[in-house]
């Protein structure tokens, strides 16, 4: 008679129940989703008063060269026309015909030079008369200063005398009065200069706070301010550039903003410089408003982290319990359902060999079979209620060497025992202290899985020669039992669900053995995971050891 083909498996059941951490790991996406929308609209916000500032900068700038550029217009026409003014009362006198200071100066002459420049409001530092050598012919002041170096080697001067044009410049050097000369030409021969001398602080320049002014001349000398540094001196080309458009530039190492204007025709540049503090104003405002909506958009997501973490934390309690919950009403449906069938075959079994024993010799393979289902029946209605009405541990003093003898013992009593090696290595002297019946049908459960394994692994071609391999070691305080085979290992898919009632691969288990295990070992302060290897499983169950007696 050919034998029968093991049965295939059933077809995996959907769980009414999330795989652990499901809504847990749903609900962090989701609160990453909400925390990374809530970024963007606070980037989306704070970029609001970034364009605010920055346009407002852009028109206070704006603004602020449009003034300079309208004050040094001002005050270059209003300083052209002044020393237009101070160029033609020279002009005026140097061409009377009674003046000839080639040949000295006559009373006369001196009367008519006093009557037109004494006490001069125009030159604020005084007039002179110079002869074409350099000479001082006359002064109001007498003592009028015309500085510590002779006349002749001043640029200005040998510069009026080769053009016999006026001249514009300092007096001598750093710091002297600004001087407007004259030449006196007669048949292209140079017979005299009218000097006049200007204070810087006498012309017709106003400055507010926090605003400079310079005057150039075309060589790039500066005869304003009297004192100055040679940052300005370097920078003669920059300043001559805001005459063709205002803008900032670092001057004497602050950044600063410009306009420039041309003194009429004397070639002269005016150069209005101002600090740019008018943005310093916007700016205290800006980083306010950043500084708030930062504040607010920090304080909400601290908020809503501090939500989510309450609310991932509640639904964590929530799924534990909903899965506690469906697990135990499945659970007291199948078990009542389960253990009022089983105990009805185990009634008829036993009703069937009570008539066996009275058979002659040669019926004991029919009677071993009915014993081996009967055993079997009765370790699935013992897990059934067991699990579902779990009885109190009692604990005593136990020897994890006959604990596993116990439980292999019985294990050898399944026909799969038969087809399947079993190998053990187990160390003496390893006590533990709990419920001698608890740790049993756990250590059963393992060893029991791993040999009907092993078997359909055999009956599918998988393995020709399965084995089981049970070993007890001492680790440190613990003691570890380890049960190893070499069927292939559980089914991937299955793993999440390893340790949950009811999930099982095989078509002959209800899937009871593992959690009933894992909760009488964790009960008695122990663990049992669980190692996929190469050939097959590995279930690692560790005990804390207690003295020997």
């Amino acid at each position: 008679m050919e034998p029968t083909p093991p049965p295939s498996p059933p077809p995996p059941v959907p769980s009414l129940t999330p795989t652990p951490g499901e809504l847990a790991h749903e609900q962090r996406r989701g609160g990453r989703s909400a925390l990374l929308g809530l970024g963007l609209v606070g980037l989306v916000a704070m970029t609001s008063p970034v364009i605010g500032y920055l346009e407002d900068v852009r028109n206070a700038r704006e603004e602020l060269l449009t003034h300079l550029s309208s004050t040094a217009r001002v005050q270059a026409d209003a300083l052209s026309v002044h020393l237009g003014v101070l160029e033609a009362e020279l002009a005026r006198v140097s061409g009377h015909p009674a003046l000839r200071p080639e040949d000295g100066t006559s009373p006369a002459e001196q009367a008519l030079l006093d009557s037109a420049f004494y006490h001069s409001s125009l030159f604020s530092e005084g007039v002179a008369l110079l002869g074409p050598d350099g000479q001082r012919l006359w002064s109001d002041p007498p003592g009028m200063s015309l500085g510590s170096s002779p006349v002749t080697n001043r640029s200005w001067f040998r510069r009026l005398a080769e053009r016999h044009v006026p001249e514009i410049d300092l007096l001598e050097g750093e710091g002297g009065p600004l001087v407007v000369a004259v030449p006196m030409v007669t048949a292209g021969r140079l017979r005299g200069v009218l000097v006049g001398e200007v204070r810087a602080g006498a012309l017709p320049t106003r400055t507010s706070t926090g605003t400079t002014l310079l005057l150039m001349n075309g060589r790039g000398r500066f005869l304003l301010p009297s004192s100055r540094g040679a940052d300005v001196e370097e920078s003669a080309e920059r300043l001559r550039a805001l005459a063709d458009g205002p803008g900032p530039l670092s001057l004497f190492g602050t950044r600063v903003v410009g306009a420039a204007a041309w003194v009429g025709k004397s070639g002269l540049l005016l150069v209005v410089l101002e600090e740019e503090t008018a943005t310093a104003g916007l700016r205290t405002r800006f980083l306010r408003q950043l500084g708030f909506h930062i504040a607010l958009l920090s304080s909400t997501l601290v908020l809503l982290g501090l939500l989510l973490r309450r609310s991932y934390r509640s639904l964590l309690a929530a799924e534990e319990r909903l899965r506690r919950q469906e697990t135990m009403a499945a659970l007291g449906t199948a078990a009542a359902l389960i253990a009022h069938e089983v105990k009805n075959a185990l009634n008829g079994i036993q009703a069937a060999l009570s008539v066996l024993r009275h058979t002659p010799a040669g019926g004991e393979l029919p009677v071993r079979a009915l014993r081996s289902q009967i055993e079997r029946l009765g370790h699935l209605a013992r897990s059934l209620l067991s699990f579902g009405s779990p009885r109190a541990a009692q604990r005593r003093s136990c020897e994890m060497k006959l604990l596993a003898e116990d439980a292999l013992q019985a294990v050898r009593l399944l026909p799969e025992s038969e087809a399947v090696e079993l190998k053990t290595a187990l160390e003496d002297g390893l006590w533990v202290q709990g419920d001698a019946a608890l740790l049993v049908s756990a250590i059963d459960n393992l060893v029991r899985n791993a040999v009907e394994a092993g078997a359909v692994a055999r009956d599918t071609g998988l393995r020709p020669e399965p084995w089981v391999s049970v070993s007890l070691t001492r680790d440190g305080g613990m003691g570890v039992l380890v049960v190893e085979d070499n069927a292939g290992g559980v089914d991937p898919k299955l793993e999440p669900r390893l340790w949950e009632p009811f999930a099982t691969g095989r078509a002959k288990g209800i899937g009871l053995g593992l959690p009933m295990a894992r909760a009488s070992v964790e009960a008695h302060g122990g663990s049992l995971t669980y190692l996929r290897r190469p050939q097959g499983s590995r279930f690692i169950l560790r005990l804390p050891l207690e003295r020997a007696p």
